[in-house]
């Protein structure tokens, strides 16, 4: 009786303050570990989603298309162009409004880039491309052009980061009055089948148009996503969100994969004439992400790709982490083994048990995972098992 009362109030005491400290994140280098191994033994997971999953997710290109050039103002596209398609999306409330190409026509700025810039201010977050030119010197600083103060960084990296391809200068950003209306991400010429996360500048890592858009998205602030780089990268987002990318920080796209795809003509003329189907309307209602640009239906533009990472990217299934209470009947369930260590296993053998019923936790743990990519932080759990493995060797039951 007294031996059970002990066993109660150490291992009641110590989850209560075992959970404190996992509130106030003082576990959080080990449950990340142990979720890293998790993700890296069910790659395969997030390699590709299927098609159907990726028909359905929430990402929609408005194409201006090549062959219609001579519908525009200009080519590429002028101010006037994108203040029309912006204010014809604008009915449709998207909750992330990318694009990818530099909008920038020059200096001084020509007609109608303030009223572009206006039809920017409804659309709740924007994210526009700043093109970029890679070093072919990783020690040479990178030259930012004045615009150290408007690119994020990221704040939790863990890797080698000199596997990131370094930035060597930006070529060109969006007119200063768009900028004011949005955030902005770096960019570089396309090449088919990958785009890269983030890019590296004097030690920190800079998000690309891509991890913006998927920050802006998921609403991770960059003082939470975790960027794990080298063998088994990923960006870690809120809700779940996983991005598989390459050691050097890439995505690697499907090119082959098809998006829902609207015309950006059917936008410019919809307040004079209905040019929009019920499909297309359909596609771009809701919280959705429009990806804008130019493109000509033959080859992956830097609109097109984006827009097919992006789509692929959230048709991914996310990491679910098991609800507080469930956690709480884990818990519950290590302090029952704890009770079978001391009062039915011999002292002699506590120690060979006790190792066992955390191996199984893990393996059970793994397992889970494996099957429906949810899991459980393993510290308090195992942390009740050995304390109770060690009570259990001290004043367990004596061998008959």
């Amino acid at each position: 009786m007294i031996r059970a009362l002990i066993l109660v109030l150490l291992l009641g005491s110590l989850g209560c303050w075992l959970d404190r400290e996992h509130q106030a994140g003082r576990f959080q280098r080990v449950d990340e570990l142990f979720l890293d191994f998790l993700v890296a033994n069910a790659r395969d997971r997030f390699i590709a989603a299927d098609d159907q999953a990726v028909s359905s997710s929430p990402v929609v290109l408005v194409k201006m298309r090549l062959a219609d050039k001579a519908e525009y103002a200009g080519w590429p596209p002028r101010p006037l162009d994108w203040q029309m398609v912006l204010k014809g999306l604008q009915a449709y409330n998207p909750a992330v409004v990318v694009i990818p190409e530099t909008l920038f026509w020059g200096s001084p700025s020509p007609e109608f880039v303030n009223e572009a810039a206006q039809a920017l201010v409804p659309f709740p977050s924007t994210v526009l491309g700043v093109e970029a030119q890679l070093a072919a010197n990783r020690e040479a600083p990178a030259f930012l052009g004045g615009l150290e103060n408007s690119l994020p960084q990221f704040q939790k990296v863990q890797g080698d980061i000199g596997s990131v391809p370094p930035l060597g200068a930006l070529i060109a950003a969006p007119d200063d009055l768009l900028r004011r209306q949005g955030e902005i991400g770096l960019t570089v010429p396309k090449d088919a089948g990958k785009l890269p996360y983030a890019f590296q500048e004097s030690g920190h890592l800079l998000p690309t148009v891509l991890a913006q858009a998927l920050a802006r998205f998921t609403q991770t602030p960059y003082a939470t996503q975790r960027l794990l780089l080298g063998p088994g990268a990923g960006a870690y987002l809120s809700n779940g969100a996983f991005v598989p990318l390459s050691a050097a920080g890439e995505f690697i796209i499907n090119t082959k994969q098809p998006v829902h795809e609207v015309d950006a003509l059917h936008l410019m003329t919809s307040e004079l004439a209905d040019a929009l189907s019920p499909q297309d309307k359909a596609n771009l209602s809701g919280d959705k992400v429009i990806v804008i640009g130019t493109d000509d239906d033959a080859q992956s533009g830097l609109a097109r790709l984006h827009a097919q990472a992006l789509a692929q990217v959230l048709a991914l299934p996310r990491l679910r982490l098991l609800p507080h209470w469930a956690q709480w009947l884990l818990w519950g369930a290590a302090g029952l083994a704890g009770f079978w260590l001391v009062f039915f296993v011999p002292r002699t053998k506590s120690i060979l048990r006790g190792m066992l019923c955390i191996f199984a936790a893990l393996v059970t743990c793994f397992l889970a995972f494996q099957s429906s990519l949810i899991w459980c932080p393993p510290t308090i759990p195992a942390a009740l098992i050995a304390v109770s493995t060690v009570f259990a060797r001290i004043a367990g039951r004596r061998k008959v």
